[in-house]
């Protein structure tokens, strides 16, 4: 533990029980340090400007879900928890403080309280039309879409809180309908990428291998292009070896890394899996949901501590 931690309370214990503390969310953030700290106190000033725009109209279910989605942008997952909470409280069939509540409580390592409200968002959409969902850390830009689907999302998070959870079958099923769902090119590639990953695991590589089949080489992919390489790598186009290699010398390790590891597991190869995994969590980005899944692979592997 640093000095700077000392005096801190942990977001959430990792499953081999070390503390994890509120830090933003990498995902989308700068690789340059000042460009970092620069978009840092950008969202900073983004979430207080939520709060006050909250307070200022506390029955606006948007003011009250854009705050707490900036809040945990910047780290603070168990304030956006809260937030989401009372949001249920007070507009209870909104799927949306569901649906966000969800996704933070997997990444909290309650898992089983996420399925719990991702299950009851999908009820709670059931027969109405979809809408846009727009990204809490900014707008378009040359590495991402800033816009989703908001049902796609639903079932998007709940296959992985299953998958991350061990519950194959169920994540097959999420991520199932989420290809019914689905329109954007790159959400496609995103859902094929995970729902291959489970089908393998059951050992039903017919029905994965038919993923591939529109999955073409020399394609371009806004966001999602470590999931296409995965892709690429299981039609045979790329070796694992290689695309490990590229991932490291890149910077672009740990997505690429835990589909490495789980095509291993699917093959028995378990000290293989077991290395990249361990590899995976080096990187320290425990909100990362690839993060997740290393920790819970480990422990199913009988790994009691890092």
């Amino acid at each position: 533990m640093t000095y700077s931690n000392f005096f801190k309370i942990p977001e959430a214990y990792s499953l081999f029980g070390g503390p994890l503390y509120a830090r933003p969310i990498g995902l989308w953030l700068p690789v340059d340090v000042e460009e970092r700290e620069k978009k840092i106190l950008e969202l900073v000033k983004d979430r207080d400007k939520a709060f006050q725009e909250y307070l200022e109209s506390p029955e606006d279910p948007a003011r009250l879900l854009w705050y707490a989605r900036k809040t945990e942008v910047l780290g603070n997952f168990n304030e956006a928890v809260s937030a989401y909470t009372e949001g249920i409280r007070k507009w209870p069939n909104d799927a949306r403080f569901l649906r966000f509540r969800g996704h933070r409580f997997a990444l909290l390592r309650r898992l089983d309280l996420a399925i719990a409200d991702l299950n009851q968002a999908a009820e709670l959409i059931q027969g109405k039309p979809d809408e846009d969902e727009l990204y809490a850390s900014g707008g378009p830009s040359k590495d991402k879409l800033g816009v989703g689907s908001f049902h796609w999302n639903i079932y998007y998070h709940l296959g992985f809180s299953h998958f991350s959870a061990g519950n194959f079958e169920e994540a097959i099923k999420a991520y199932t309908k989420c290809m019914e769902i689905v329109k954007a090119p790159s959400s496609r590639i995103s859902t094929k990428h995970w729902l291959y990953m489970p089908l393998i695991r059951l050992a039903r590589w017919k029905e994965a291998e038919r993923l591939l089949e529109d999955v073409e080489p020399n394609k371009s992919y806004i966001e999602v292009g470590d999931y296409y390489e995965t892709l690429l790598m299981y039609k045979g186009l790329i070796t694992p070896e290689d695309l490990l290699d590229s991932a490291r010398s890149k910077g672009r390790f740990i997505v690429k890394g835990q589909a490495v590891a789980n095509l291993y597991m699917a093959k028995g190869e378990f000290k293989k899996a077991e290395k990249i995994y361990r590899e995976v969590l080096a990187s320290g980005e425990w909100t990362g949901g690839v993060n997740l899944i290393a920790e819970s692979e480990l422990v199913r592997l009988g790994i009691k501590k890092l």
